[in-house]
């Protein structure tokens, strides 16, 4: 192997000497068999070259034992993780590997009984530990076997339960086997007009542990014949009656509106009727402008005057005209946070309302769109139309960044808008230059503690290497955040 007998010299150097000797300041100290002591004056630069080959094969020689004893090392570790996995559980006390299954089962989100069986098969200390587990068998669905469910009831013990219904052909077989479990319900999806009728039939109604509602279509659930004290949280495919009960005590919301939903009309009426609102969300899917109604006899509130925690919007597909006079609908709104999500061409069309004016408002702003994006003017218009705004984050794949915006160079006032945010988040951004992070690090991250950016984090942008964050880093100090 090309240096090695050079590197075997210098570790022996080194091994005499100690590092500090082994390299002096001055290259005719080194005690190298290369190097002849001329005065510096001599000019002869041969020994420099020999000095600087010597310290070349040194290098390779360093390079390939790094990469023989790295493969051997990945090796190892590969081999060896099993008795490492196995060992690690076995040190693991019951109650702690109990935590493990509860944090782990939920995590499969279509079905957690699918690793809770598992679970129970794997060995007897497994099984004896799932067992005494209530909560991994709290998700029960009508896809499974009589005995299973009637098993999955009973090693939830007291606990709520979660309560999926897929299948028509099963639903009134299901409803029976579960039907004495009605008083633990605490999420039901989903639910329709027949799945309501059925359980009128069969006296389900009372159902006071009942916090999450999903339905596919709208359901009364009338205080006439159903109990639901606790109902606070759903996800629709539809807008619930208007006038419902239920309205007044949801606090968090997530409707599904796609092309064909024609039930838009009364959207506002809806959403004023949730008076304990926290939490909304829209999922948009290729809504038409036509398909959007606003009553004219509907009082709408101040804009920005009721106060939510977050407010959450996705949209897909070309619907400019339909999104536009959705959000003059939530104009009202005020929410700490707003995340906007936009899958279509031209995203910065979708950032406004009706009257063209910038919808955008809240503390923090999260903005994930898959499409080419001008993030710099976009976050300019942010800064001058919202005045609480304090965090804005970009997840923009296709954006560039300052040093290639077109419109004009960015002024000193500008910068000092940027700066007064606390926190600047870029993720993904894989259109980012270095140069563009330096701009904005040297720009936003001033000496002065109390002034400027607060953090500027750097989040997977595939341009950006940890070797240059490093280095401007030791410029610029601890503001400076990223993960590669």
């Amino acid at each position: 192997m090309e240096g090695l007998d050079d590197l075997l010299n210098l570790l022996t150097r080194v091994k005499k000497n100690g590092w500090d000797n082994t390299f002096p300041d001055s290259l005719y100290d080194n005690d190298s068999k290369e190097a002849t002591r001329l005065p510096i004056s001599s000019g002869n630069l041969s020994t420099f070259l020999d000095a600087i080959e010597e310290a070349r094969k040194c290098i390779s020689a360093l390079n390939e034992a790094q990469r023989q004893v790295g493969k051997r090392l990945r090796c190892l570790r590969r081999l060896s993780k099993p008795l490492v996995l196995e060992d690690g559980i076995k040190r693991l006390p019951d109650d702690v590997l109990a935590i493990v299954f509860e944090l782990a089962c939920p995590l499969i989100e279509d079905d957690p009984s699918q690793s809770a069986v598992p679970l129970s098969h794997v060995s007897r200390r497994f099984r004896s530990v799932a067992l005494s587990c209530p909560s991994l068998w709290t998700s029960i669905y009508d896809r499974y076997g009589d005995n299973m469910i009637r098993e999955f009831i009973s090693r939830s013990g007291r606990l709520d339960l979660d309560v999926n219904i897929h299948s028509s052909s099963r639903m009134e077989s299901f409803l029976k086997l579960m039907k004495d479990t009605a008083h633990r319900w605490s999420s039901l999806d989903p639910i329709n007009c027949d799945l309501e009728s059925l359980m009128k039939d069969l006296g389900i109604t009372d159902l006071p542990r009942l916090r999450h509602l999903t339905y596919i279509s709208p359901v009364e659930l009338s205080t006439d014949t159903f109990s639901l004290p606790n109902l606070s949280q759903i996800v629709a495919m539809g807008w619930p009656p208007a006038g419902s009960y239920l309205l007044s005590n949801l606090t968090h919301v997530e409707f599904h509106i796609l092309s064909d939903d024609m039930f838009v009309e009364d959207l506002v009426t809806t959403l004023y009727s949730m008076k304990k609102l926290k939490d909304l969300s829209f999922k948009l899917h290729r809504c038409p402008e036509e398909n959007f109604l606003l009553s004219d006899n509907v009082t709408h509130p101040k804009a920005h005057s009721v106060h939510i925690e977050r407010l959450a919007i996705s949209i897909d597909g070309d619907m400019q005209g339909y999104s536009a006079l959705f959000f003059d609908a939530l104009m009202y709104l005020w929410p700490s946070t707003v995340e906007l999500s936009i899958d279509s061409i031209g995203p910065e069309k979708f950032l406004v309302d009706a009257g063209g004016e910038s919808f955008l408002f809240g503390s923090a702003i999260k903005l994930q769109i898959p499409r080419a994006f001008d993030v710099m003017t976009t976050l300019m218009n942010i800064l001058r139309n919202c005045d609480i705004v304090e965090t804005v984050h970009f997840d923009t794949p296709l954006a560039k960044g300052p040093t290639a915006w077109r419109r004009r160079q960015l002024r000193h006032d500008d910068w000092e808008r940027i700066g007064s945010l606390d926190n600047l988040r870029f993720m993904n951004c894989d259109g980012f230059t270095e140069s563009d992070i330096t701009t904005l690090a040297r720009n936003t991250l001033l000496p002065e503690a109390e002034q400027g950016l607060q953090s500027l984090e750097i989040i997977s942008c595939k341009l950006i290497s940890e070797d240059f964050l490093l280095g401007l880093h030791d410029d610029v100090g601890d503001r400076l955040k990223w993960t590669l």
